[in-house]
């Protein structure tokens, strides 16, 4: 049996059509390296490529065997995991609806959102996971510049504009939150990175470029805390890059220099404050939160006094009345919420919850042979990290009253829709792990060229 003839009976028997590429190739090089032994040992080319054929196998068995290897696959733990995070949500929101129906007579109106996001949440879920995420590693750059396009033009034109700021557009009977929406950017970087891999220094110079100009309009809109979950993520990302080795430079300078533009925005704040770059409210909110003044810190104040009159494990109902009357109860305040509606059991319930679902999802992405797969699992596992972190420290009192999003727990569409996406995206990658190849990056040299004019 000729190569050719082998090889497609073989991939004949591969049901997944996207893996037969790669089938077809690993055995090709593996029947040609053996021939190339025999050849050495003395035979003629056309017999070592028979034999070599051979001793693969019959290609119907091997074909039936390779489609039970190479086909895609469900993560049922993560989906197990989410499903409880997501019964857990619609329960803290009930507990919060029947509370405070009486304080705003919106409650129910609010649990009825929620659980409408949450099921708009879970289909664009699966609709990302049935997609071939591979798709940005050949049109990254297209697709982050009409993201960007789209989301500039739209916010500019378009916008809501409240209290001198354009956070919000409409889309019919939607409203997106664009600082929440400029998460989405995350997964078009991790495409970006891999499209520049052998690039070298230039490369990582176009890397930057790519990073600092969606966190400056992020900045503009403004929206400080989530332009830092931004650019912090963008950073870490290509620090696991660059060690990893995708761009050929010197790792111990070259992951230098990106810790410290990871700490960039910190500097610049330090800057700001010492130089009086700071509007007086501003300065007056850095001030009271240093001091625990009472004076623009009420917020945080309250939801401490709220922590500590909450119980062990119950609900304090006095408290969850007083709390509903806050703005972001169940939003920005939402890790407060949980605790005072079901005690701090539940508050670390919770907490041990996500960090398990981070777990996971940074298990799957580091497992991935595939490195855009790696790259994108982790960029979304980094987007839930930082989001968790400054939810939680803010909802503890460790960090300043800002905007912040607790996945898959905060009321509010785009939250919950984007956090289900990028978990969809996660699920992508776990179910073409066996099924699509990585490519190795295309090592450029670089040269010099000299020209003598007279």
């Amino acid at each position: 049996m000729k190569v050719q003839e082998y090889l497609s009976t073989v991939t004949e028997q591969i049901r997944c059509k996207q893996a037969r590429e790669m089938v077809s190739e690993e055995l090709r090089e593996h029947i040609l390296d053996q021939a190339k032994a025999y050849e050495e040992e003395g035979m003629f080319e056309e017999e070592a490529l028979e034999r070599a054929v051979k001793e693969m196998g019959d290609p119907v068995e091997t074909g039936v065997a390779l489609d039970g290897i190479h086909r895609p696959k469900l993560s049922v733990g993560l989906l197990i995991l989410i499903g409880i995070i997501s019964l857990c949500s619609i329960a803290v929101h009930g507990m919060l609806g029947m509370y405070t129906q009486e304080v705003s007579g919106a409650g129910y109106w609010y649990l009825k959102h929620h659980i409408f996001y949450l099921f708009l949440g879970y289909l664009m879920m699966f609709l990302v996971y049935r997609l071939d995420y591979s798709i940005l590693a050949r049109h990254a750059r297209k697709a982050a510049i009409i993201f960007f396009v789209l989301v500039c033009l739209g916010g500019t034109l378009f916008g809501i504009e409240i209290n001198g700021a354009k956070l919000y557009l409409r889309l019919g009977a939607f409203y997106l939150f664009l600082p929440t929406v400029m998460s989405l950017y995350v997964p078009l970087y991790g495409g970006l990175l891999y499209s520049y891999r052998g690039e070298g220094y230039k490369g990582i110079l176009k890397l930057l470029l790519w990073a600092v100009v969606p966190v400056w309009f992020t900045f503009r809109l403004p929206a400080f805390s989530q332009g830092m979950v931004l650019w912090c993520t963008l950073m870490v990302l290509l620090g696991v890059t660059i060690w990893k080795g995708w761009y050929s430079v010197r790792k111990k300078s070259a992951l230098t220099l990106t810790g410290v533009l990871f700490t960039a925005p910190i500097w610049s704040i330090l800057g700001r404050a010492l130089l009086g770059g700071f509007a007086n409210y501003q300065t007056a909110r850095i001030q009271a939160f240093l001091t625990n003044s009472p004076d623009g810190n009420y917020l945080t104040i309250r939801m401490r006094e709220f922590l500590s009159g909450s119980k062990m494990l119950g609900s304090n109902a006095e408290q969850i009345f007083e709390l509903g009357k806050f703005p972001g109860f169940n939003s920005d305040y939402i890790f407060v919420s949980v605790i005072s509606a079901y005690g701090i059991f539940a508050g670390i319930l919770v907490a041990a919850l996500l960090a398990y679902l981070l777990i996971k999802i940074f298990r799957v992405s580091f497992h991935q042979k595939n490195q855009l797969g790696m790259i994108l699992g982790c960029g979304c596992g980094m987007v839930y990290l930082f989001q968790i972190l400054l939810s939680i420290g803010m909802n503890l009192g460790l960090l300043p009253t800002t905007a912040a999003i607790l996945p898959f727990f905060s009321s509010g569409g785009s939250g919950i829709v984007i956090s289900y996406i990028l978990l969809g995206l996660v699920l992508s990658v776990y179910r073409y792990q066996n099924i699509l190849s990585d490519k190795p990056a295309p090592v450029k040299t670089l040269t010099f060229r000299f020209s003598l004019k007279i």
